[in-house]
């Protein structure tokens, strides 16, 4: 039986009491309704208040682990550092390092203050390594291998100023001893010049004494060979004179000394030579005396003129520095002195 036959059948008070159960029924399903969509409601937004706090907290530990990752790079932490210019790079820090951190946490194109400020501290602590790197290649240009290979001062400057701009203080130092040596090279050096120039000039200024001395020597050698000839050539004339001739006027080949002389009678000195033991009283001619040996000149005192005393040994390579600090090419030795041209 359909429904509109039902309530045609029904009393009012029957029909009354349906209607309000049906009012009922339909007010409790829609409390019910609103109670499970309310539900739902406060469940929805619990879940994202729990998943935006997830978010917040993985954001908040990526920051954590950012800054902590940057301000392992350098001495002390330089995030939000006012000085952060001024900061050097840790000990012996590795490019690798640098290039982990830079994948990890750099970001490019970016509007976010503090991510600039990760980008800038990163690329910070890149150049420093870079700076670094760029001062060692400049060093070795004068020392390596634990030697010093070049002196030249304009090389040595440019190292230094690279040096300079080192802000770690092991990785400086390191580089300055360095350069303190090759320093300590190009000053004995400079001592060496100027020692030998100082020599130089003391032998230059001994050069003309050497020189008078030298004519002084060389005018007595003269005047003793010259006295030396004329008393031979006295005594050569002293044999001829005494040795006899001939009626005709040629030399018999005897010598006859002259004896003491007696008086004839007439008032002169007549020589009489003795007799031998009954002989013809000719006596046998004597050896006339050998001339006396001529002396040695004596030895110059100091070197030729024009001639100095090396400052050092002939051959050796302090000589040579020495030549080319002077503006010598080379020298001609003899006797333990040179001449230098």
């Amino acid at each position: 039986m359909k429904l509109n036959e039902q309530l045609k059948k029904m009393s009012k008070k029957q029909k009354m009491g349906v209607l309000t159960i049906g009012m009922v029924v339909l007010l409790v399903g829609s409390f019910g309704y609103k109670a499970y969509a309310d539900n739902q409601k406060a469940l929805e937004q619990e879940r994202i208040a729990k998943v935006e706090k997830d978010q917040q907290a993985k954001e908040k530990q990526l920051k954590t682990d950012t800054e902590k990752a940057v301000n392992d790079l350098f001495e002390k932490a330089i995030i939000d550092n006012k000085d952060a210019e001024k900061i050097a790079i840790k000990n012996d820090l590795k490019d690798d390092t640098v290039k982990k951190v830079k994948e990890q946490y750099f970001v490019e194109k970016t509007n976010d203050a503090w991510q600039k400020v990760i980008n800038d501290s990163i690329v910070n602590a890149d150049n420093q390594l870079k700076q670094i790197d760029t001062a060692k290649k400049a060093v070795e240009k004068v020392f390596k291998d634990n030697k010093v290979v070049n002196t030249d001062q304009k090389n040595v400057d440019a190292a230094k100023n690279e040096v300079d701009k080192i802000k770690n203080a092991k990785a400086k130092k390191d580089l300055s001893d360095k350069l303190v040596k090759v320093k300590a090279d190009i000053d004995k050096q400079n001592k060496t010049k100027e020692d030998n120039k100082k020599e130089a000039e003391k032998a230059s200024q001994q050069t003309p004494e050497a020189k008078t001395t030298t004519d002084n020597v060389a005018t007595k050698n003269n005047s003793s060979e010259q006295q030396v000839a004329d008393a031979t050539g006295q005594q050569t004339n002293q044999i001829e004179q005494q040795a006899p001739q001939n009626d005709n006027g040629q030399d018999t080949g005897y010598y006859e000394p002259q004896g003491p002389g007696t008086n004839n009678g007439t008032g002169t000195n007549q020589n009489v030579a003795p007799t031998d033991n009954g002989n013809t009283g000719v006596t046998p001619t004597p050896t006339p005396p050998a001339p006396e040996p001529t002396p040695e000149p004596e030895k110059p005192v100091g070197p030729p003129a024009g001639w100095i005393v090396p400052p050092y040994p002939v051959g050796s390579n302090e000589l040579w520095i020495w030549l080319d600090a002077n503006g010598y090419s080379g020298f001609d030795h003899s006797d333990g002195y040179i001449r230098p041209y």
